[in-house]
């Protein structure tokens, strides 16, 4: 079949591509569907076809045009081509197969709403997966040896060494689509059939969403905002890699009065841009971890300070310290709930009257998938057939009262301070999670996926 014109450069330049062809009709798609000219120029190129033209938005063209041509020859590229560490994936570059392939796996994880991709060699062959809703789901399978091309192409963008495939290197760039900037953080751990590379994906056009957005229940919603309420003492949020913590603080700073108060957050990675917050990456590399610098913002006169992780006891010593002093602190956890954040913060090495003495409200959160809107759970091409689309927050809040805070110092047991809650008819995670399920937002064999059996 004769396909004058639609080469890369033509698609790229002008907005249109073939979607499919069906019997003697062949429908192409177009980013400006009023262009008459083009339209009759393409036409003319296709003797003895009915041309239907149909209309596309840029995303869905730039998704096409880069499957399109990502499958062209190999050795083709353009010799001398520049490179840097901001990738434009609006355009395919003319014979270039491995760039085009790069932006196709790219774009379709734009479009499936991923926020990792995994690109996992094997003995044969590599898969590429994406993570969505927090489950991997397979995308596409190459051979090894394209694998290792796109590899080198990452390892060039990231400014890593390209010549290195016995270490693991760590690294981030830059691509840019028209809707979408995003910071694409880079691991490759080398493996015995070649590499595992997993990209994280963080839209810097994301703004933090509103409190009343996020998503919780009405009672934990007040819980919420109740903390805005706060002057000093600790905030703690806890849940797994994943659980949306990140996201639950930026909304909360989002709602300080910046201009009244000194907000500085300590982030690794920043995953929100916030207009008002000095953020600061942390730095490993360079000496600059969570603990250095924390040390070094008290001299910033801060009001207001977010840490992104307590993962240590210096850490921890110095959150403690700076909600002793007057600062409102909010840090994250790793903790399968919020009691066991208290103890967690214990087990550091914090003295308990310490802990008692700051400790103001614990949350303890996770995502749950939701019902697919337009199937149930049946399955369609919006909710990539897993029945399930987008997630919702449950949660747990342990607002830290006198009581509560008498007991935390005079050293009780996880046990003691379990019944205590209890008694005082405390909506656990698994409760959020059934109010869920009651109303259709998720699915019962979703909350065991997610929370296992309640205990």
């Amino acid at each position: 079949m004769i396909r004058p014109w639609l080469t890369p450069a033509f698609c790229a330049s002008n907005g249109i591509i073939i979607n499919r062809f069906e019997g003697k009709s062949v429908y192409l798609g177009m980013v400006n569907a009023n262009d008459a000219t083009l339209k009759t120029r393409v036409s003319k190129a296709f003797t003895g076809w009915q041309c239907i033209f149909e209309g596309m938005d840029n995303e869905a063209f730039n998704l096409k045009l880069s499957q399109l041509f990502s499958e062209e020859p190999e050795g083709s590229a353009k010799a001398g081509e520049k490179d840097s560490r901001e990738s434009k994936i609006d355009r395919v570059a003319d014979d270039a197969p491995i760039v085009n392939l790069l932006n196709s796996i790219f774009l379709e994880a734009i479009s499936k709403r991923a926020s990792d991709i995994h690109v996992e060699s094997g003995c044969h062959e590599t898969i590429i997966r994406y993570r969505t809703d927090g489950l991997l789901v397979p995308f596409k399978r190459i051979t090894n040896e394209r694998a290792s091309a796109v590899s080198a192409r990452l390892k060039i963008l990231a400014n890593l060494n390209v010549l290195e495939n016995r270490r693991p290197q760590d690294g981030h760039m830059d691509v840019k689509t028209d809707c979408y900037s995003l910071d694409v953080r880079i691991s490759i751990v080398p493996t015995i059939w070649g590499e595992s590379i997993v990209l994280r994906l963080l839209n810097r056009s994301d703004s933090p969403l509103s409190i009343d957005s996020l998503g919780f229940s009405e009672g934990n919603a007040i819980y919420l905002k109740n903390i805005l309420a706060l002057k000093s003492g600790l905030v703690l949020v806890t849940g797994p890699t994943g659980s949306g913590k990140t996201t639950t603080m930026a909304a909360l700073l989002k709602e300080l009065d910046i201009n009244s108060v000194k907000i500085i957050s300590i982030e690794d990675p920043v995953e929100y841009r916030i207009p008002g917050i000095t953020q600061i990456q942390v730095r490993a590399e360079l000496g600059l971890g969570f603990d250095a610098l924390l040390r070094r913002i008290f001299r910033q006169d801060p009001d207001v300070i977010m840490i992104g992780e307590i993962r240590d006891i210096e850490t921890a010593e110095l959150a403690v310290r700076a909600a002793l002093t007057g600062h409102l602190v909010f840090a994250t956890l790793h903790t399968n709930n919020a009691v066991e954040a208290v103890y967690r913060l214990q087990n550091m090495g914090i003295p308990d009257y310490m802990v008692a003495a700051v400790i103001k409200m614990v949350i303890a959160q996770r995502l749950l998938r939701k019902v697919c809107a337009d199937c149930g759970t049946s399955g369609c091409d919006p909710c990539l057939h897993t029945g399930f689309r987008g997630r919702t927050v449950i949660a747990e809040f342990i607002p830290v009262d006198i009581v509560l805070s008498d007991m935390i110092s005079g050293g009780v047991t996880i046990e003691q301070l379990r019944r205590y809650l209890q008694n005082r008819k405390f909506s656990t995670l698994f409760d959020d999670a059934e109010e869920r399920a009651a109303s259709g937002i998720t699915t019962e064999a979703e909350i065991r996926r997610e929370l296992g059996v309640r205990q």
